[in-house]
């Protein structure tokens, strides 16, 4: 039987990480699965709620991995342990990267690589302040939409079967990890370095748990109420030059373009779940739906990779593909279920997933 999770704030972020992981199956089963197949009402909806959200989720899970880490010190020798964290910082962030680079070889909706160029960012932004680390971050938002000023967002892009085209060409790929790819440094990190100034609150008051759900609810629903009104207004009086395509890609929250308005609901449905799971654990630290969750996601590098490989290689191997969104949809939560008895399963033995081992021994 699992030991019971303690109710502590780890095991809250292990639970969230194991609900973005089930977002992005689903979501990739059902695009794979899928392809080519009419959208239904109930399934469009479905991945448009779900569009970009579990990832983000994911980016600021990470930032806040980055500051436990520095959390674990306290040695006799607090300088020789800072500069074994920024080592390990850099080993992990140039691992990431180039695991990013072949994962993009399979999946161009790799986000590996951009985890790795924040991490080696992060030496140098864990020491900086909470104001310095809300300016770097919010230039990080800011200056995605300066760039599409400045350079054509869909030079590479074909909207109709949303295809990325010249990837693996020099200049591509700079834009595809930097600028334009599905999820890109820019904004992207800002999300995890937002995650880094997160988990430097105090978790274990049982208020920030709650005001961190509530702030996300808000901001969820807020940002949701914007979009909604400004779509509104524009189609109902639409302006020279801004059609209702682009009046959708520059207030609407869809995760291509990832404009602000799109990465505020993100963070708004991020800190929602977050704080719900955090919350959870409090109250219920032996239920075992998150003993087994808590599993899963301290595997969620492990099963990121291998629901793309395993998983959706395993339904291209067996021809799975142009069913219906609904029977994705069922062979995601089956995967899913796979991946937590698993997860149960080594965590009897193990103290860490396969993927999370080789990472600590390189870092």
């Amino acid at each position: 039987m699992m030991p019971p999770v303690k109710p502590e704030r780890l095991a809250g972020f292990d639970v969230a990480r194991a609900l973005a992981i089930l977002g992005m199956i689903g979501v990739h089963f059902m695009l794979v699965m899928s392809d080519g197949m009419s959208a239904e009402s109930w399934s469009d909806g479905l991945l448009v709620a779900l569009d970009g959200r579990p990832a983000a989720t994911f980016v600021i899970l990470a930032g806040i991995g980055v500051t436990l880490m520095g959390g674990r010190g306290g040695g006799p020798d607090p300088v020789a342990e800072s500069r074994r964290l920024d080592r390990s910082l850099y080993r992990r962030g140039g691992f990431l990267l180039g695991c990013g680079f072949l994962n993009l070889t399979y999946w161009e909706g790799d986000i590996l690589r951009v985890y790795g160029v924040s991490l080696l960012l992060m030496p140098w932004l864990r020491r900086r302040s909470a104001r310095v680390l809300g300016w770097v971050g919010a230039g990080f938002v800011l200056a995605f939409p300066a760039l599409m000023v400045c350079w054509n967002y869909d030079r590479n892009w074909d909207w109709a079967t949303i295809t990325y085209h010249h990837l693996w060409t020099p200049s591509g790929l700079v834009r595809n990890l930097f600028y334009d790819g599905f999820r890109s440094v820019f904004p992207w990190t800002g999300l995890l370095i937002f995650g880094v100034w997160l988990g430097r609150l105090d978790w274990a008051v049982p208020t920030v748990a709650r005001r961190v759900a509530g702030w996300g609810l808000g901001l969820a629903a807020g940002s949701w109420l914007v979009s909604a009104g400004l779509l509104a207004i524009f189609h109902t009086n639409p302006q020279p030059g801004l059609d209702s395509t682009t009046a959708k890609a520059l207030f609407g929250l869809q995760s291509l373009p990832p404009l602000p308005l799109y990465l505020l609901h993100d963070v708004g449905c991020a800190l929602l779940v977050i704080g719900a799971a955090v919350l959870a654990v409090r109250h219920w630290p032996r239920a075992w739906p998150l003993t087994a969750l808590a599993a899963t996601g301290r595997m969620a590098f492990t099963w990121y990779l291998a629901h793309l490989i395993l998983g959706l290689g395993g339904v291209i191997l067996l021809g799975w593909l142009r069913t219906s969104h609904f029977r994705a949809l069922l062979t995601a939560f089956g995967f899913f279920g796979m991946a937590v008895s698993v997860s149960v399963a080594w965590r009897k033995r193990f103290s860490h997933g396969p993927m999370e081992y080789v990472l600590r021994r390189i870092g």
